[in-house]
């Protein structure tokens, strides 16, 4: 889950072939977009050529729980901020407009990270002026944020790789969004909940009514068999509160 230029590639093709069909629809505001599930491999040397280097990193380097954390805070804080700033331009009414995206992913853990495959789940959407907001958090959320364990795999030559799926949707009750990552055993997946719970304490500020520290007081964590579940859930009050007046 680390942000490398090499992840990069890889997301904006996992999420390409998804949303494109969004994109060229348009479509009004009314309209209501869903896909249902299905899977496809991809291989970022078929697709469309980047400029930027891929890094050469050994397999199964991962971002230290700290970054990862601090990762995720930014991702969240920048999607309800989209949603702040779409309402401030009356483009975007929390009283009418829900989504609901959710996808599966197996990245292999190797150098490069050129193949991987995906289930597109769910996206539903009411408003189209949502869609490049929904489809960029997307992409945030598909680095899986260095949680996972390599595990044997029938996929990508037989290399090792990580699993992880999201969900985050606005509904009647709210705003939520749980991350799921797979790892090697339940005893591996319960001794994260400790260090994962630290760490995020450990970024409040001293500004109780930040963004932040709403995610952070907002954030829950749980394991079940050999996945671990970070999940964010902003009930509809305190998110009226944040959409309806800007902060910091």
């Amino acid at each position: 889950m680390t942000k490398s230029k090499n992840h990069n590639s890889i997301i904006f093709l996992t999420t390409l072939g998804v949303y494109l069909g969004l994109v060229l629809a348009g479509g009004a505001s009314s309209q209501v977009f869903a896909h249902t599930a299905l899977t496809r491999n991809f291989d970022i040397r078929d697709e469309i050529e980047f400029k930027d280097d891929l890094d050469n990193k050994p397999d199964d380097e991962r971002s230290a729980l700290p970054d990862s954390v601090q990762v995720y805070l930014e991702d969240v804080e920048q999607f309800l901020a989209s949603l702040q700033d779409l309402s401030k331009k009356g483009r975007f009414d929390l009283n009418i407009d829900t989504f609901e995206v959710a996808q599966a992913s197996s990245l292999p853990c190797m150098a490069g990270n050129r193949v991987g495959s995906y289930t597109a789940e769910k996206f539903e959407n009411c408003n189209a002026e949502l869609n490049p907001a929904l489809k960029r958090f997307s992409k945030h959320l598909y680095y899986n944020y260095s949680l996972f364990d390599c595990l044997p795999s029938t996929r990508f030559q037989g290399k090792e790789s990580a699993d992880s799926h999201f969900d985050f949707k606005l509904n009647d009750a709210g705003f939520s969004l749980e991350v799921a990552v797979k790892k090697v055993s339940p005893h591996s997946a319960f001794l994260l909940l400790g260090p994962l719970g630290q760490t995020f304490k450990s970024f409040r500020t001293n500004d109780a009514a930040t963004i932040r520290n709403r995610i952070i007081e907002n954030t829950t964590f749980r394991s079940e068999n050999d996945q671990v579940f970070v999940i964010t859930y902003m009930p509809r009050a305190s998110l009226e509160e944040l959409v309806n007046t800007r902060t910091q």
